[in-house]
């Protein structure tokens, strides 16, 4: 899939093959940045072939568009999303016309799917196309996964969702509310539990990275764009927003809810029920709601 963007801006003569965060921009790749992060659009420097939807009345330097293209709009977000909707269909179609084979073993294999030696997947389960899974898998029964590159030695227990979209919505000139096309993957490292019908949404411009020894207990949601660093552990009921970061060895008691665009330090301690509405020290133990510090007795 790509789009010359000469189509959009005569000046400019490249292609671009996907979509990425403002963020964590990639080469040749879509995506928006509006006045409220605007100091975001300074990652484009040193990189080529962009096409960034901006605010208007963001100042762009020369030099950013001299290699990208940037096009000013009033409501950024919804112009990239008429873009990106060509890209989702464009998937869309090709996704229909694939094929799922029901095996001997009672589970749902799409195309081109890579597992490891040694995978145990009970019967009802769902591998989609070009899912990649290492070696030595449980995959329990009627868990969907989608969308993923995953690691040796993964446990995903019976019902989870890996690889939904995410929920991200924008407002088109009617007030009319319109998803943004997720595009990105879910990419899980080594040793990671997912538990019994726990939920993973895919990046919506860049990925959802879950990094080795992440441990999930039940009916948890990860948000799209989340990045779960080594170790960090959520206990059942968890809630975590979109965009969020969780530190190595972070602990996010029972039915705690962590806001969108928070960042979670190493070592943080997250206690049970907590509404965490703004980032979090590394270190720091945070309860309540909203969620505020509180001093560790035994460190």
């Amino acid at each position: 899939m790509e789009y010359n963007v000469r189509e959009i801006d005569g000046r400019y003569d490249f292609a671009v093959q996907g979509v990425s965060y403002i963020g964590s921009p990639k080469p040749a790749t879509a995506m928006y940045v509006t006045k409220k992060v605007a100091h975001l659009l300074e990652n484009i420097r040193g990189l080529k072939g962009c096409l960034v939807f901006a605010q208007e009345g963001i100042e762009a330097d020369p030099e950013l568009q001299r290699d990208n293209c940037i096009v000013f709009s009033g409501n950024p977000q919804l112009a990239y999303v008429r873009f990106v909707r060509a890209f989702a269909e464009q998937k869309e179609r090709i996704e229909r016309d694939r094929k799922y084979v029901l095996t001997e073993k009672g589970y749902y294999l799409g195309e081109n799917v890579k597992i490891g030696e040694n995978a145990w997947i009970e019967p009802t389960a769902l591998i989609g196309h070009d899912v990649v899974i290492g070696k030595n898998a449980f995959i329990g029964a009627g868990a969907v996964i989608k969308n993923a590159v995953i690691g040796d030695d993964f446990v995903c227990n019976a019902h989870a969702v890996i690889g939904s979209p995410g929920f991200t919505m924008c407002e088109d000139e009617s007030g009319n509310k319109m998803r943004i096309p997720s595009l990105g993957k879910v990419v899980i490292g080594d040793f990671v539990e997912v538990g019994v019908g726990d939920n993973i949404s895919v990046g919506s411009g860049g990925d959802t990275v879950i990094e080795d020894y992440v441990k999930l207990d039940v009916l948890i949601h990860v948000g799209h764009d989340v990045y779960m660093k080594k170790n960090a552990e959520l206990t059942a009921g968890a809630i975590v927003g979109g965009f969020d970061q969780i530190g190595e060895r972070a602990y996010c008691g029972l039915n705690a809810a962590i806001r969108n665009r928070v960042t979670v330090g190493d070592d943080s301690f997250i206690g049970m029920g907590a509404v965490v509405t703004k980032s979090v020290e590394p270190g720091i133990t945070v309860a309540g709601n909203p969620a505020r510090t509180f001093e560790r007795k035994n460190k």
